[in-house]
């Protein structure tokens, strides 16, 4: 049985460095728009899985529309809309 991590420890996971265990544990949480956030973050950077900007895409819209503003600013520098453009 899969250890229940709480959405602080699976943070604390990305912020350690620890990207596979961060990955599996926002999983976790996946509905939760910090989540999200967090889980577009890991696609977009290529960390503790494939990297793929069309993934990060995807979970950056989810935690949008749930109110993150983190994750709209990712979705503007996704599509190039910022001056500190971060294409992938």
């Amino acid at each position: 049985m899969e250890k229940e991590y709480s959405l602080e420890d699976a943070i604390g996971f990305y912020e350690d460095g620890k990207y596979e265990e961060a990955f599996r544990a926002l999983n976790m949480h996946r509905k939760d728009p910090e989540a999200q956030y967090y889980l577009g973050m890991l696609y977009y950077e290529g960390f503790g899985v494939e990297k793929s900007i069309d993934e990060a895409k995807r979970w950056f819209k989810k935690a949008s529309r749930s109110g993150s503003l983190d994750a709209e600013y990712m979705l503007l520098c996704c599509e190039g809309n910022t001056s500190s453009c971060c294409k992938g």
